[in-house]
């Protein structure tokens, strides 16, 4: 298996980012097959030949719920590469909801990722001629998931439930052939669930080596699985996702020409594209000079890039900085013609980083504060419900006491008679409760 360094990515075989696995709808449907076909032409546009693909599960088609689980799933298999054999993933419910950021004491959502899971392990994937493996479209027949298996381990002097996915072995042997796309899930679960999110991902394909790219409207509402053939309906829909995709800078920009959509890509995009070899610095140079949008670079041109490169590491910046800063520069300077105005600003670009960081550092403070404080009410409701009971547990006449007790504390601490609402008189209620602890545990035991 390919070593995937990059632990916060989801890897993703080719594959599964072209073709409409997940339905787009987010009610669950009754239909248990989709069918697709693409018709191949030439230059001339003559009708050479056709591809076909069918998406069947007795369970009804996969939506894009299933695409954020299959995701977590891949996550897990990022994050424990090499501890299992490569077609396996093991981890427990939780983990995968901890992954998708849910409520892992939520029953109903707990049920739901594991009907997802039941439901893509009856999903077949149906390829003819579009199976795309070593070069050419060949037809084969792939699961989405092999099979599940639940099993108990040991954890301490307890034993847990696991899962274990099997993978399709197709699918690893295509990411074993480096025929893969790697997805930032930190991005992918900010998007919104759905279109957003299925429309990241096939982009993050697209986009290698490319500044741009452009499609048919109807083209792309069938690679996204969407069902209304009407424009003015898919322009809305893949606007609406557009839009937010160029907020979280997913994309640069977006416009529509007639029928067709275009996307323009950042132009830093083409620097991660990189690998770190010995040709690493010729390669940076030459990837910079092609966001500018020269294609062929001199001689000349890479020994002077090289030599300025290899200084600003000699003084102390590294490789990443340094790229970092070449793609910084591509995207925030205008007119910008030559590799020699990189040492002047790389201050400014690792500058911006760190501001970036710092931003994205305290939204995630607000986004954790927030989890926290939505634990505590949802505790501090179960704890409420509980002195409720206890509450009713309670004789007639101490119940009337203990509510003339918290009638007349609140009062005390300035709250009008006629303004004592029955919500604000069960919180105080249940305050006086809680403070009797020998009285709780009495009326609980009974």
């Amino acid at each position: 298996m390919a070593e995937i360094k990059k632990k916060e990515h989801v890897i993703m075989e080719g594959n599964l980012l072209e073709y409409p696995i997940f339905s787009m709808q987010k009610r669950r449907v009754d239909r248990t097959i989709e069918e697709y076909v693409w018709e191949e032409r030439n230059g001339a546009g003559e009708i050479t030949g056709e591809r076909r693909f069918k998406v069947e599960c007795t369970r009804g088609v996969p939506n894009y719920f299933d695409m954020d689980v299959f995701n977590a799933i891949m996550r897990v298999y990022v994050k424990k590469g090499g501890v299992y054999k490569k077609t396996e993933i093991h981890f427990t419910i939780y983990e995968l909801m901890r992954e998708l950021e849910l409520p892992v004491h939520d029953g109903a959502r707990v049920n739901n990722v594991r009907e997802s899971l039941e439901r893509m392990a009856k999903t077949n994937l149906h390829f003819e001629n579009s199976f795309y493996a070593e070069k050419e479209k060949t037809t084969k027949i792939v699961h989405l998931i092999s099979r599940i298996e639940i099993y108990e381990q040991q954890k301490g002097n307890r034993f847990i439930n696991m899962v274990k996915v099997v993978l399709d072995e197709e699918l690893v042997n295509s990411i074993e052939r480096k025929y893969y796309k790697l997805i930032d899930f930190t991005i992918y679960k900010a998007l919104a669930a759905g279109m957003p999110r299925r429309l990241y991902e096939y982009l993050e394909k697209k986009k290698y080596k490319k500044n741009q790219f452009e499609i048919d409207i109807r083209k792309l509402a069938r690679w996204m699985g969407l069902k209304t053939s009407k424009i003015s309906q898919l322009k809305e829909l893949i606007g609406k996702a557009n839009n937010e995709l160029k907020e979280k800078r997913v994309i640069d920009k977006w416009k529509y020409q007639k029928n067709i959509v275009v996307y323009y890509f950042h132009k830093s995009e083409r620097f991660k594209e990189i690998e770190d070899n010995l040709f690493y610095l010729e390669n940076l140079v030459v990837t910079f000079y092609q966001g500018l949008g020269q294609e062929k670079v001199s001689e000349v041109l890479k020994r002077e890039g090289m030599i300025m490169l290899q200084d600003l590491i000699d003084e102390g910046y590294t490789k990443e900085e340094v790229a970092f800063a070449l793609g910084w520069a591509v995207d925030n300077i205008k007119e910008i013609h030559s590799i020699r105005i990189i040492p002047k600003v790389i201050g400014q670009a690792l500058g911006d980083k760190e501001s970036k960081r710092l931003v994205e550092e305290r939204e995630k403070a607000v986004q954790q504060k927030r989890l926290e404080e939505d634990k505590q009410r949802e505790e501090e409701r179960k704890r409420g419900e509980e002195l409720d009971k206890v509450f009713e547990q309670l004789p007639k006449e101490k119940q009337e006491k203990l509510e003339e007790k918290a009638r007349e504390n609140l009062i005390e601490q300035g709250v009008h008679p006629n303004f004592i609402l029955l919500t604000l008189l069960r919180l105080e209620r249940n305050r006086l409760l809680e403070n009797k602890k020998d009285l709780v545990k009495q009326e609980s035991l009974k």
